[in-house]
């Protein structure tokens, strides 16, 4: 073979490859090899497509043959030298030299000395590559465990149904595809405990560097905690599905656990104002477990809670397109250890709070409480971001917190009735640290007039002028880039190591943490090392 042809071959020899795996792969798909032969398009296409595929055997023929593929017909003319591949030349309508009898029984014989390595490649194929690999669709009866030495696929959205239990070993990984999601209905559990050297992962299906936000819809756990609102259906379930209602009376109800769990590029609108997120939690009680847990980069919420009183401790939540945390129906939670990371040009605010929508008294009231809460915004001056805007009737009680970076105001309290939560002892702060918040770094609220004036003229400036800390540098080393693994560090002479509220006493409380913000003070390490990460794509 000249070095003229030798790439041709190449290609051709792959190309065959291209189809055959293809064709397995796709429960029995058709690919016409001729037409991939003779029409430069067709096959572009067909490369492309293996290039992007879930299966790593097919994505490493694709790229490979991204780079030796070429434009024109490969067919050869006839005079032009026979393959070494029989049936490559076959399809390729290659003449044998040879008389027609001769030429089956040898690929006759041929056939019968191959056939043996052919099954031990199939073989070797499915126990080293794709039988690595498990699709998972429908629904999930009883009780089943996800092992980590297989990467498990959802096919579409899979519901753990009631009275079954879906256990996931430490350090599995858990692709989503387009349109897919893991609902856990009310009466069903998850139990994915992982650890700080081997988290659980669910993040995209799509190749790394082609990853991006809402690439599928997310983790949603459903239970039967009070809600203030009837029949509540959790967003990105179809109204009709049953499967998707949540809340009831049991405050410790369990849907289970969530620990050392990483939730990446997950959310997506299903239709217009209907969305998935990256976590959601709908009337989850106390007795479930949310420890440890990342968010990055969820296309529309990091995590949203729909009422329940599921308490959440040492929670990261990096990157999220709209709200970092978001909760309404009446949350009654506890949180400890909240740090939360917008980037540049996306996202709204760091946390939206409502108790209800058109219903702002309904009962229970949204009154969850915090303490050891960062909010850091990588300011821009292209996105207008709010660090917390709290409305539409909720409560809540925000201690030990820093908040820093964002071009918008730092706490925007709307409306009347969400205003009367302080008289009323339902909303409260204590222990605040504001730096460069505004567009000047300076304005940290701003003054609201005429229609402007959307809670009653409460005078937002003036309440927290004796509340909090401004303009006094925490010390931060985190960089301006997000592509970089930020450093939440602070220094040990930071102002964050005085004026911190006491935290209660309880068993989930931490009640050494006597300072302000995710992390303490002059901290060798922190509670994010080792499981966490911050991929852009």
């Amino acid at each position: 073979m000249t070095q003229a042809t030798a790439p041709r071959a190449k290609l051709v020899e792959q190309l065959w490859q291209l189809k055959a795996a293809f064709e397995q792969a796709q429960d029995g798909r058709s690919i016409h090899f001729d037409t991939l032969l003779r029409d430069s398009d067709y096959r572009r296409e067909l490369i492309n497509e293996a290039a992007m595929s879930r299966h790593r055997e097919m994505r490493d023929l694709g790229r490979s043959l991204r780079v030796i593929n070429t434009d024109g017909e490969l067919r050869a003319s006839q005079h032009s030298r026979k393959p070494v591949n029989p049936d490559i030349a076959e399809m390729m309508d290659w003449q044998s030299q040879q008389p027609a009898e001769e030429a089956v029984r040898s690929r006759r014989w041929w056939l019968w000395l191959l056939l043996p390595a052919l099954l031990l490649a199939v073989s070797l194929w499915w126990v080293l590559g794709r039988g690595h690999e498990q699709l998972v669709s429908g629904s999930l009866h009883g009780d089943h465990v996800w092992t980590a030495d297989k990467t498990w696929i959802l096919d579409d959205i899979v519901y753990v149904e009631a009275a079954a239990t879906l256990t996931i070993e430490p350090g599995a990984v858990v692709l989503g595809q387009p349109g897919s999601a893991l609902v856990v209905t009310r009466d069903g559990q998850i139990m994915a405990r992982g650890r700080a050297d081997a988290p659980i992962v669910f993040t995209s299906a799509q190749p790394e560097g082609g990853r991006k936000a809402g690439d599928w819809g997310g983790l949603v756990l459903l239970g039967n905690a009070p809600v203030n609102t009837l029949d509540a259906q959790v967003e990105g379930v179809p109204t009709s599905d049953t499967r998707g209602m949540f809340g009831g009376v049991d405050s410790r109800d369990n849907c289970g656990v969530l620990e050392f769990v990483r939730v990446e590029f997950a959310g997506y609108e299903v239709y217009a104002n209907n969305e998935l997120n990256g976590l959601t939690l709908g009337g989850c009680g106390s007795n479930t477990i949310v420890r440890h847990v990342q968010v990055h980069r969820a296309s529309d919420d990091g995590i949203e809670i729909f009422g329940g009183t599921v308490d959440m401790k040492h929670i990261l939540i990096s990157g999220a397109a709209d709200d970092s945390l978001d909760w309404d129906m009446g949350w009654r939670g506890r949180v400890q250890f909240l740090q939360v990371l917008q980037y540049p040009g996306m996202g709204d605010n760091a946390i939206e709070a409502d108790n209800r929508n058109g219903r702002e008294d309904a009962q229970p009231i949204s009154e969850p409480q915090f303490y050891n809460v960062t909010l850091l915004s990588l300011n821009s001056d292209d996105k207008y971001q709010r660090a917390m805007t709290l409305r539409r009737g909720t409560g809540g009680h925000f201690h030990n917190m820093i908040i820093s970076g964002f071009s918008g105001e730092t706490i925007d309290i709307k409306g009347r009735v969400s205003a009367s939560r302080l008289s009323t002892g339902m909303m409260s702060f204590g222990g605040l640290l504001l730096y460069n918040n505004g567009r000047d770094g300076r304005s940290h609220f701003i003054e609201e007039l005429g229609k402007q004036d959307d809670d009653g003229g409460f005078d937002e400036a003036a309440y927290f002028a004796s509340l909090a800390r401004r303009d006094i540098s925490p010390e931060f080393s985190v960089p301006v880039d997000p592509v970089r693994v930020p450093d939440f560090r602070v220094g040990s002479k930071s102002p964050a190591g005085q004026g911190a509220v006491a935290v209660p006493e309880g068993e989930f409380w931490d009640q050494g943490a006597n300072y302000l913000g995710a992390v303490r003070p002059g901290s060798a390490s922190t509670w994010m090392n080792g499981w966490t990460a911050f991929a852009p794509n």
